[in-house]
């Protein structure tokens, strides 16, 4: 008899136990760690999305990193890192209104902006008043014939300019006979055309500088460039 208790006795010990609800060991997603990347910054492919500010008045009728003359009315930007003639598509994220530009110019160099936009299609998009807003910014077009993801610096060093087309090319000629992918790139500054002699792309700012230096202990006065 007491055997037939005592076995009841663990049966419903049992059942009870089987019936408490288990602790993971697990997060749950209100306990999930946050991500680390920035908050309202993210690059996929060719949409970046980040804060817009604008600019203009002051600019106005200087020239642009492309070597254009900066006009607050048209329809163009600054981006840190895009090849120069980009076309792309901002949308002002908190309106939903867009506008098409081409960067033609560097920048900005505040804090954590991702692009500069004239007077023109700021007013175009609504944020002028604001001064910034978050935007999303998508590639339409590139001079450039890369696949990949177009926000990825890229950083050439040059080695000298000069105002004689002749002068740069013998100078390119010089450099062909030990580097590769040495060009001339022709630029107009204030009226006046120069001849940038300019060697090798790279991803990174490091790579060029290594670049730079072994130029420089050849003679050749260098300069980094964010293309």
């Amino acid at each position: 008899m007491n055997i037939r208790i005592l076995l009841l006795f663990f049966l419903i010990t049992l059942m009870f136990s089987c019936g408490k609800k288990g602790v993971s060991s697990y997060p749950s997603p209100d306990q999930a760690p946050p991500s680390s990347a920035p908050a309202g910054y993210t690059i996929e492919g060719s949409t970046q999305i980040g804060l817009a500010s604008w600019y203009g008045i002051e600019e106005h009728n200087n020239y642009a990193a492309s070597g254009e003359r900066f006009s607050k009315h048209a329809y163009t930007a600054a981006h840190k890192t895009l090849p120069l003639g980009t076309v792309v598509r901002v949308t002002n994220l908190e309106n939903g209104r867009d506008v098409i530009v081409k960067v033609n110019d560097r920048g900005p160099f505040v804090g954590d902006r991702i692009i500069d936009l004239s007077h023109a299609p700021a007013t175009s998009i609504g944020m002028v008043q604001k001064g910034v807003v978050k935007v999303k910014v998508e590639v339409v077009s590139t001079p450039s014939t890369k696949t990949s993801n177009y926000f990825t610096p890229e950083y050439t060093v040059q080695v000298a300019s000069y105002s004689n087309q002749t002068s740069a090319n013998n100078a390119k000629r010089s450099l062909d006979a030990e580097y590769n992918d040495v060009r001339v790139e022709s630029v107009n500054v204030k009226g006046s055309k120069y001849y940038r002699v300019r060697v090798g792309r790279y991803n990174s700012k490091n790579d060029a500088n290594k670049a730079a230096s072994k130029l420089r202990k050849k003679g050749y006065t260098t300069r980094v460039i964010l293309e």
